[in-house]
């Protein structure tokens, strides 16, 4: 392999490289937009750690002794265990078939803690379930016994429950209420209708971390946290990049290899700073001197080298091929020739004087087209 076609190969290697980098940030980018280990601000998300996220909470469960998993992507894909207690809070996303699980989970004996804000998914878990409105109380002291110690709940007042539905009312009152539960088959279902005593900005307050305890049942419970239905799919990093996103960025790297391989010449050495050049005249001289000193027929080894310059000079003077030795000797003095060169144009030459005397005239001809 020759220089310029390793330069080639090391330069398309580093194209190739730089652009897995670039396609690996695109790719961790679109992983912290979608999901990731710190997204910060996925509101219910036990990723989260902005105020609004439950970051705080799985901590918490964790440190007094529950198995917490974060499940990423589809629920319909993989149902939390019938022992567990699943928290779906302030989902932004939870379609027909993954309420159908958790349904399911819940009347198989296990216990699903579910709501927040515009809860747009109560009709797919039952059929007479408590209505929601957006206001609500910054304080309840109303808590059932069932709850363990809680005896005050602190949060933002972002919602509660008119009516509990087909459920009871286990904080505050059957018309306006925090927290309501329904008994499903062998399982249970709470229903949330303010998050906030559970985020990070408010968990410290009040009996607000008894209360998340008391929702997550005792220490042998796992609990489960379904992380797709804040938008966390299961597939991460170059994975997570759709299909047709993966064919446009191979389209492009291709592209551009394409174009560093035609343009690769740019970058190898650079070009000179003048063309090459044919030999100096003198040097030119000097081998005309000892191919001549291997002859002893000067004259006749000079004669093609006067023939030639005598028709340079008929040439650029305009003569015509049958000129005179005058009109050549006039016209020779005219481009500057001096009489010795004029006369190893014409004469034989016979010694050294009037060889050197030629291969001036031959040099006086010779060169970029000008007569010097």
């Amino acid at each position: 392999m020759n220089g310029r076609a390793g330069r080639r190969v090391w330069i398309v290697i580093a194209v190739v490289v730089g652009g897995l980098v670039a396609i690996n940030l695109l790719a961790q980018g679109l992983d912290r937009a979608i999901g990731g280990d710190q997204p910060g601000g996925a509101t219910g998300s036990s990723y989260a750690t902005a105020p609004a996220g439950l970051a705080a909470f799985g901590s918490l469960l964790a440190h007094y002794h529950h198995d917490v998993t974060r499940q990423r992507g589809s629920i319909t894909d993989q149902p939390p265990p019938v022992d567990a207690t699943a928290f779906v809070l302030e989902p932004s996303e939870l379609t027909a078939d993954e309420a159908a699980v958790l349904l399911q989970f819940a009347t198989a004996g296990g216990r699903l803690v579910v709501g927040g804000r515009s809860p747009f998914y109560l009709r797919s878990l039952r059929d007479k379930p408590p209505n929601w409105r957006a206001a609500g109380a910054t304080s309840w002291a109303e808590v059932d016994p069932s709850l363990g110690n809680v005896r005050d709940i602190e949060g933002a007042g972002v919602g509660s429950w008119s009516s509990p539905g087909s459920g009871r009312a286990l904080v505050g009152g059957d018309g306006f209420a925090l927290l309501t539960r329904d008994q499903v088959g062998r399982g249970e279902i709470y229903f949330l209708a303010d998050v906030s005593p559970l985020e990070n900005a408010n968990l410290a307050t009040a009996d607000n971390a008894a209360f998340g305890l008391a929702l997550a049942g005792d220490a042998t419970r796992p609990i489960v946290f379904p992380e797709g239905v804040h938008g966390y799919g299961a597939r991460r990093g170059l994975a997570a990049i759709p299909d047709r996103w993966k064919v446009s960025l191979i389209l492009v790297a291709l592209a551009a290899l394409a174009f560093v391989w035609s343009r690769a010449r740019r970058f190898g050495p650079p070009d000179q700073t003048a063309r090459d050049l044919p030999p100096a005249r003198a040097e030119y001289v000097q081998a005309l001197s000892i191919s001549l000193e291997r002859t002893r027929d000067h004259a006749g080894a000079l004669a093609p080298a006067q023939r030639w310059t005598r028709a340079r000079v008929v040439s650029r003077s305009g003569l015509g091929a049958q000129a005179s030795d005058d009109e050549v000797a006039r016209a020779a003095r005219s481009f500057g020739f001096s009489d010795e060169e004029v006369a190893a144009l014409l004469a034989p030459v016979s010694g050294d004087a009037s060889i050197m005397a030629l291969g001036r005239a031959v040099t006086r001809v010779s060169g970029d087209g000008r007569m010097q």
